[in-house]
């Protein structure tokens, strides 16, 4: 599903950074998740009054530039508040498919866009919105979906699961599995948790399954670990080393699918064909990915092989 060593190397600097800068910039997260949680009365008199309420603690989840979903959700609810609260209900109904109920809530919107919409083009009610819904409402289930996200954590990741563009239902279904992975991995870094579990409050949601928690780590990836700049240096620096392997060995090794993973054999191939020899930039300039896809790939992959034939190791930092 994933490949845990690549998660470790995302979560070494996120848990480095995580106290000083992360957390009072990420912290609103869960506290609206308490906030939805303390305030959501869907039978509630006053349904559009409760909504907005419910929705206060938000902030740029469900608004950004040029989009503005949690507007035009409350507008529909003041013109007509029934068909909106009908439309929560259904979506927050768990006996149902999880993709029609998707489907259902985006099709009412367009119809509420052409009835009350007056001017305006867009209901902004996608996918990244309406699942945000469903994790404000059932938070230790679901997680926020967006898809330049959850193809950048699955790239990161060396995830099994392919998210591609257009493909919604399956990209949705696929993310849920990939979040649940990287929960699960989660649920074991007990330095992780005891990090999270001390800067919560009272106004915080507790996060039990850790499911904001990886929505967290997968905002961290796609924003700052997928663009940091190279850690190592552009060139071919472990000059002289050999790490003693025999041609034997290295046949155990490509047929041992725990050690080289399907990521960890297409970065060989790539490096095969560049040549037997390429830095990170050159690899990724020829054949797409970003540079930390080779770095890291390759990096991981240099650790289950250490770890395996006990070789030598360079003094080199690579």
């Amino acid at each position: 599903m994933i490949e845990i060593s690549r998660l470790q190397d995302v979560l070494i600097p996120y848990k480095k950074a995580f106290v000083d800068t992360i957390w009072p910039d990420e912290k609103y997260k869960w506290e609206a998740v308490q906030h939805f949680q303390n305030t959501w009365d869907v039978n509630a008199e006053d349904f559009p009054a409760m909504l907005h309420l419910a929705l206060d603690k938000t902030i740029n989840l469900l608004a950004s530039a040029g989009n503005f979903p949690r507007a035009m959700i409350e507008e529909f609810a003041k013109k007509d508040p029934e068909q909106v609260r009908s439309m929560f209900l259904a979506l927050f109904d768990e006996q149902s498919d999880l993709i029609k109920r998707i489907e259902v809530f985006k099709t009412q919107a367009e119809h509420l866009l052409k009835t009350y919409g007056g001017s305006a083009k867009n209901h902004y009610q996608d996918e990244n919105t309406i699942t945000t819904y469903l994790w404000l409402r059932y938070p230790d289930k679901y997680y926020i979906y967006k898809y330049t996200e959850a193809r950048a954590v699955a790239r990161t990741l060396g995830s099994s699961i392919v998210i591609k563009k257009g493909a919604y239902a399956d990209n949705i279904r696929g993310s849920l599995e990939l979040y649940d992975a990287i929960c699960e991995a989660l649920e074991s870094d007990e330095e992780l948790v005891a990090l999270f579990q001390g800067q919560l409050t009272d106004d915080c949601y507790p996060d039990p399954k850790l499911r904001t928690l990886a929505i967290d780590v997968g905002f961290y990836i796609t924003t700052t670990f997928a663009k940091r700049p190279e850690t190592i240096d552009d060139e071919w620096i472990p000059v002289g080393y050999t790490p003693g392997i025999t041609t034997e060995q290295w046949i155990a090794l490509l047929n041992d699918e725990e050690i080289f993973t399907p990521s960890s054999l297409e970065i060989m191939k790539r490096f095969k064909d560049a040549g037997g020899m390429a830095t990170c930039t050159q690899l990724s300039q020829t054949y797409g990915e970003t540079k930390n896809f080779y770095n890291s790939g390759s990096s991981s992959l240099g650790r289950r092989i250490a770890k395996k034939t006990g070789c030598p190791l360079s003094n080199s930092k690579f």
